[in-house]
Order: C-alpha cells, then sequence, then structure tokens
C-alpha cells in the first residue's frame, strides 16, 4: 500500500491545509481506521511509529478502497496495478455479500470496513455548503469528515460549514 498511498501521516496537517486548494484538490483513496485488536499483540520493534504502538497495543486494523471506478485520476492506474498484482498471485476481488466464507473473527472486520468504506464513498459532498469533503484527524470534526470547499488560500477562515 505504501506504493500507492505513501505515507498519510507524512505531511503536517497544517501544511496539508496550506497547500490544499478545492478546484484542484485529487482525493485520496479512502483510507478508514477501523481499530485495534488488543488480543493480537505483535512483538515490540523499533519501526516507525513503535512509541505509538507502545501506547495502543494490539493489531491495528484499516481499510482502503482500491477500486479503479472510485479512484481519483492521480490514484487510478495505482489501483489498476493492485488488482493486477493480486491476480497473478491467484487472488480474486469478491462481492461480500455472496461468495465469501469468513471465520467469526474475520466477519464483523470486514462487514465494519465495508460499511465505513462504503459511507465515505456515498457522503463526498457537505450537505450544509454542496463542497467536496476531506478526511481530516478526529480531533478537527466530530465525525471525521470536514467540509474544506471553502480552504482557498486563506487558513484565518479555518472553520467547519
Amino acid at each position: 500500500m505504501k506504493d500507492y498511498i505513501g505515507n498519510p501521516f507524512s505531511t503536517p496537517e497544517d501544511e496539508r491545509l496550506k497547500n490544499y486548494h478545492s478546484k484542484t484538490h485529487q482525493p485520496e483513496p479512502t483510507l478508514v481506521y477501523l481499530g485495534v485488536d488488543e488480543a493480537s499483540v505483535p512483538p515490540p520493534s523499533d519501526a516507525p511509529g513503535h512509541e505509538i504502538a507502545a501506547k495502543y497495543p494490539g493489531e491495528a486494523y484499516f481499510s482502503i478502497d482500491v477500486t479503479p471506478e472510485n479512484q481519483s485520476a492521480m490514484y487510478k492506474k495505482g489501483a489498476e496495478e493492485i488488482l493486477e498484482k493480486a491476480k497473478a498471485k491467484g487472488l480474486d476481488f469478491l462481492t461480500v455479500r455472496i461468495g465469501v466464507s469468513l471465520s467469526d473473527e474475520e466477519a464483523p472486520i470486514v462487514a465494519m470496513a465495508r460499511s465505513f468504506t462504503d459511507w465515505n464513498l456515498r457522503n463526498v459532498y457537505c450537505p450544509a455548503c454542496g463542497r467536496r469533503t476531506s478526511m481530516v484527524p478526529v480531533e478537527m470534526s466530530v465525525d471525521g469528515s470536514f467540509c474544506m470547499g471553502w480552504v482557498e488560500e486563506d487558513l484565518s477562515s479555518f472553520r467547519s460549514c
């Protein structure tokens, strides 16, 4: 995934907002944090982010949409490459509703991933002003999405619709 989206946390939020322009923004693939499985604690390491991993022990789960039709032009080719690599390994993407047998541990994770990803794909516009929303850190928004259509070049007016 790193080749596809890079490190989504490498750019500080203030810099991301400073460089944001609603008319030229290419939305990133939908990446959803699902939570931490505290029953599954990986061994300690010195990998980037190990301080956070020590504070919140467990295995973190994320969901990312790699459907090429759902991606902006900037990410479409990368999504197609991911699908091609998976198929070259004999893997396939299936519709979750049919043809999939999941364990009791996997089923709720997949259901939550599908639900949250679907919600983010269907709710891309601000209900107040109609402009495109963007994912932001939870401390900036109650629901994790934020209308950034009004952010052009002036951060002094940083507010939600």
